[in-house]
């Protein structure tokens, strides 16, 4: 009983592998015909993009000390701290300083009374002289200590001017609203005049600074709108503005472009990471049609330059046909055709390195609904699927069968797994994929 079972299922294998035997020598008898995946030419676009990775710096920048030297009071500025314009940030010790004002105002005092008491034997010895009882020598000399003395009033209030100035000058005020990048001193420290006390940068504005090859910095223009994009940030594209080009090559035709860009979204900081897209006319002008970069024929030893082949579909004779095209540049991960395709084309973008010029082919669908290509997936995948699971289901069989202890519980569990496996692979995984498709295809679209 077990060999005539044995048999039959050896002889179930035979007539199986036989039948794949027939099917394929039937099917070499027949010239194979290559599927082709295409593209269909439809939008266009009237400019091309060049990107260039920079780092956010702030636009404002400045390294604050006094004017003057002295005792430094309590410094309670951090770093990172938000200050806005005028805030104190660090104040010397105004006692010397108030001395100093006070010194000046009694010079000042002094110098006024001088002033008036020169002014006065002046005016009076003038009046005498009309009597005839001075000499016009003591009047000269009356003169010249008035002069002498407004003179020395004049210094006086200078220095008084000076003092108050070194007075105003003992408070450190934020030139501008920003964030402390560092301090470079300590509290109570003795500071000299011009000795760096801490570095503040604004946070409103920053900048970007690349360069750029000479035929892109000829088309480009001080004011002209760009786009950034952060690298933490990539779904949050913003603009900016070019505000400087420099005139000077730093590298071999390479030119400085500093880009401006408005601090408009919460979240920005110094040192972030950027991509600027700068868009520039396509190559010879115009306007062209956008397509994959599967899309042209690779050729060994060349580089795509402005022209190109791609393979188009001609739909009369179900084959394609080699078609020279002009490349105007590339524009967002895709190649911009200007010359050699029309609206509505299907031009091969799979496999064209084993394409040739006349070649047959079957054209496969453009795009179907997500329900219909799993449907369509899983009718092309149940004969093999079948196929691979039954033979091994019946080349074990033998074993389940009379394979002993040892062998017959191992092959149960293997046809068992394999059943079980075929069922997920033709009915849980295709329902599963159409499932996953179905919830990230609401999350874009929200």
């Amino acid at each position: 009983m077990i060999g005539q079972l044995s048999r039959s299922a050896v002889s179930a294998m035979l007539v199986l592998g036989l039948q794949g035997c027939g099917d394929k020598s039937q099917d070499a008898s027949q010239p194979p015909v290559r599927g082709l995946r295409a593209y269909k030419v439809a939008e266009k676009a009237e400019s091309r993009v060049r990107r260039f990775p920079s780092v956010l710096q702030p636009a404002d920048v400045g390294g604050l000390s006094f004017e003057i030297g002295g005792q430094l009071k309590a410094v309670t500025l951090t770093v990172g701290q938000k200050v806005q314009l005028g805030d104190v940030l660090a104040e010397i010790d105004p006692r010397s300083l108030q001395t100093q004002v006070d010194q000046a105002s009694a010079g000042v005092l002094q110098a006024q009374a001088q002033a008036d008491n020169a002014e006065a034997d002046f005016q009076r010895k003038k009046e005498l002289l009309k009597r005839g009882v001075p000499t016009q020598a003591e009047l000269d000399q009356s003169r010249t200590t008035q002069l002498s003395s407004r003179a020395q009033l004049e210094q006086a209030r200078r220095q008084l001017e000076l003092a108050n100035h070194n007075l105003d000058r003992s408070k450190l005020l934020a030139p501008f609203a920003g964030t402390v990048a560092r301090v470079e001193v300590k509290s109570f420290a003795q500071v000299a005049a011009g000795q760096p006390i801490a570095t503040l940068y604004s946070d409103h504005r920053f900048e970007m600074s690349f360069l750029v090859p000479s035929p892109t910095f000829q088309s480009l223009a001080v004011g002209q709108a760009v786009g950034v994009k952060i690298a933490d940030m990539p779904d949050r594209p913003l603009k900016g503005e070019i505000k400087e080009l420099g005139s000077k090559a730093e590298q071999v035709s390479a030119f400085p472009v500093v880009i401006r860009l408005d601090n408009s979204v919460p979240g920005l900081n110094a040192g972030m990471s950027v991509e600027v897209r700068i868009e520039e006319p396509l190559i010879g002008g115009g306007s062209g049609f956008l397509v994959p970069l599967s899309v042209p024929v690779p050729e060994v030893g060349k580089v795509l330059q402005n022209t190109g082949t791609v393979f188009r579909y001609e739909h009369e004779s179900s084959t394609v046909r080699k078609r020279t095209i002009a490349v105007g540049g590339v524009r967002d991960n895709r190649l911009v055709i200007t010359e050699g395709i029309a609206a509505g084309d299907l031009l091969a973008s799979a496999g064209v390195s084993y394409l040739s010029d006349g070649q047959k082919v079957n054209l496969l669908p453009l795009e179907l609904p997500l329900r219909e290509a799993i449907l369509a997936a899983s009718e092309k995948r149940l004969r093999p699927i079948l196929l691979t699971s039954a033979t091994t289901v019946l080349g074990l069989a033998p074993m389940a069968i009379a394979g002993g202890a040892l062998w017959q519980p191992m092959a149960i569990l293997m046809m068992s797994g394999l059943a079980i496996a075929s069922l997920l692979t033709l009915f849980f995984v295709p329902a599963g994929h159409f499932l996953l498709f179905r919830i990230q295809a609401r999350s874009v679209t929200r």
